[in-house]
């Protein structure tokens, strides 16, 4: 377990394979969970703690409560988190990557939106 800060904001990360199925990651409030093959993912990392920032910057009970009621927020919040996770890909979030985490918002998260809405909010 390490504290780190990301954009002034504290979070701690936790490598353990105790994350949801299919998840490579999870953040909840300022935890950072991360399976330990990903240890050296920055952009996970990052994409996780940029969950963790939000909750800092909207209030545990607000962030927490939008994040579960509105589809609109969490489209946001995730279209966030993916582009700060492409920052740290292979040539600065090839198109390749940008397909994928399109392809994850758009089947994971149950937002009713398309790949290619998706692939669009991540330019």
């Amino acid at each position: 377990m390490r504290i780190k800060v990301f954009n002034g904001f504290p979070y701690i990360v936790i490598y353990t394979d105790n994350v949801t199925e299919g998840s490579a990651g999870r953040a909840k409030a300022f935890v950072v969970k991360i399976r330990p093959e990903y240890k050296d993912d920055i952009g996970l990392e990052f994409h996780e703690a940029t969950h963790s920032m939000q909750f800092w910057k909207l209030g545990p009970f607000f962030h927490t409560l939008r994040y579960a009621l509105s589809k609109s927020y969490k489209l946001k919040a995730e279209v966030e988190a993916y582009r700060k996770q492409l920052e740290y890909q292979p040539a600065n979030g090839s198109d390749a990557y940008r397909r994928i985490y399109a392809g994850f918002i758009s089947k994971d998260y149950n937002l009713g939106i398309s790949e290619e809405e998706a692939y669009m909010l991540l330019k």
